[in-house]
């Protein structure tokens, strides 16, 4: 054949995949920045919330608060060992010094499957979630899914596949990889 039509690889052997088989070093950052930036939304969602709750019976019960000094304002934002103890959050940061070796950490954040948190009911109820100024959907992924700086690298950039030679597959040959999860993996793999 001649021309155009003239027979090639790709041509004469179906679709021929260019993905390469791990990610180059720019994609590896902008998945980092892309951890990162779902991580400062949740934070910003629950730090809001919080706020909104706790700023919710004094507009009802007061007119106008009074506006605060400089030194009463430093305090603002400030959470106390007792506060944080009672959410799962909270308990994480209260242990650092148990997340400091990073072999030593497991790959969710939360209870392990079937433990229960001291002080929490077993499950959210939107009630429950709706009187501590929280969604049960973020509670739930504050309480799962670990953070990028507590990700391992190979599970920020590879994925569990059972059909995979290793176990595991780099996490830009799943579709759509930016746009879905993948942080946890079965324990093990």
């Amino acid at each position: 054949m001649f021309g155009a039509f003239k027979p090639s690889a790709p041509l004469s052997g179906g679709l021929l995949w260019k993905i390469p088989w791990r990610m180059s070093n720019p994609q590896k950052l902008r998945q980092r920045r892309r951890l990162r930036r779902v991580d400062n939304i949740v934070s910003v969602l629950d730090n809001a919330l919080k706020r909104q709750v706790a700023t919710q019976p004094i507009q009802h019960s007061t007119p106008s608060p009074p506006a605060l000094a400089p030194a009463q304002s430093e305090g603002h934002g400030k959470a106390t060992p007792e506060e944080l103890s009672t959410t799962a959050e909270g308990q994480r940061l209260l242990d650092t010094e148990t997340h400091l070796q990073q072999e030593s950490r497991r790959q969710g954040r939360g209870p392990r499957q079937g433990e229960m948190v001291p002080g929490q009911p077993r499950k959210m109820l939107s009630e429950q979630a709706g009187q501590l100024g929280t969604i049960k959907l973020l509670e739930r992924w504050k309480a799962e899914m670990p953070t990028e700086q507590e990700m391992l690298p190979r599970d920020k950039y590879t994925m569990f596949d059972r059909k995979a030679k290793g176990y595991r597959k780099g996490v830009h040959k799943l579709p759509k990889w930016t746009r879905v999860s993948q942080r946890l993996n079965p324990p093990g793999f």
